[in-house]
């Protein structure tokens, strides 16, 4: 008498991160923002790991001047929010941004925009 046989995929597809999960691996420097792209009304970001020893975490002043920068606020307002002059308040965008890998801040609205804020 032969013995049925299972077969099971070579690769089994790994379970798929919540989007807060990715979120904080953005924020806390695991992923960098490759690329993105809009289809069929969604929003799709590519992410790359990042070596450990490469990883720039962002400080919380970093997260929330982006979640505002992102969200719309102008540079005087996320200054105000923070309780930074103004010149801090870019500086710490800009640092965010440049951790992130991203280089305007159009892409920034458009990547996080409708996470943040």
């Amino acid at each position: 008498m032969t013995q049925p046989i299972s077969v099971r995929p070579a690769l089994q597809a790994a379970a798929t991160p919540s989007p807060d999960t990715l979120w904080d691996g953005v924020m806390s420097g695991r992923f960098r923002i490759m690329d993105w792209y809009d289809r069929e009304g969604r929003r799709y970001v590519v992410l790359r790991g990042v070596a450990p020893e490469q990883r720039a975490r962002l400080s919380a002043r970093q997260q929330r001047a982006l979640a505002l920068r992102s969200a719309g606020c102008a540079l005087k307002v996320v200054a105000l929010e923070l309780g930074v002059s103004v010149t801090t308040a870019a500086r710490e965008v800009e640092l965010a941004m440049e951790a992130l890998g991203l280089e305007s801040t159009a892409a920034l609205a458009a990547v996080l925009g409708h996470v943040a804020a």
